[in-house]
């Protein structure tokens, strides 16, 4: 079953780096779908596995429409998806294991913090939630189906966070780094040829 979780989030995580800056409210769909899913799956790692699948399908569902269908407050949404995967990210590099429920509630804080601000970033916030959402999801998605070449240990992780080892952390930041220029490039093109 982990493989399967993997390459949704893998598959994910490239639509979110390579479609980003040009089908905005897709990748927001898509964006809060893997947050919803990896929340849900992680919150419910004690279920059974097909459960747990099931209920991270149907939270991240949820999120995917609404961020769908508001499309208005989109960078405010964007600021958010921001927020919560950077809360992530940094959560993942600490040397201890925060709380579930600390987890959470920071989360819910970067969200809206960076969230409510997302405006002020201005399209920069689409860039980077994207592919910064983009690079977590793919790392996660090979910590799902590779775990011990990830993480160093051969069970693999029923968390949201990845335990980045060195290797992993330098992956991260590649996939993040190429789909930021890369979005940025396109963005570029776009404009030129726009006027």
């Amino acid at each position: 079953m982990e493989w399967l979780v993997g390459l949704v989030l893998i598959g994910c995580g490239i639509f979110l780096l390579v479609y980003g800056g040009m089908l905005f409210r897709f990748s927001l769909a898509v964006g809060l779908f893997i947050l919803g899913f990896s929340l849900a799956s992680w919150l419910f790692s004690a279920l059974d596995p097909i459960l747990q699948l099931i209920s991270g399908v149907v939270a991240g569902a949820v999120l995917a429409v609404i961020g769908f269908m508001m499309v208005r407050l989109t960078l405010h949404l964007a600021g958010g998806v921001l927020g919560a995967v950077l809360v992530l990210v940094i959560a993942s590099l600490l040397p201890v294991t925060l709380p579930s429920w600390l987890t959470i509630v920071l989360v819910v804080a970067g969200a809206g913090v960076i969230g409510f601000f997302g405006n002020k970033l201005g399209d920069w916030v689409i860039i980077l939630a994207t592919t910064l959402a983009g690079a977590y999801a793919v790392v996660l998605g090979l910590t799902e189906i590779f775990p011990q070449a990830v993480t160093g240990v051969a069970a693999a992780y029923n968390t949201a966070q990845i335990p980045f080892t060195g290797p992993a952390f330098a992956v991260f930041l590649t996939v993040l780094a190429i789909g930021v220029l890369a979005q940025w490039q396109i963005r570029t093109v776009r404009g030129r040829y726009a006027s």
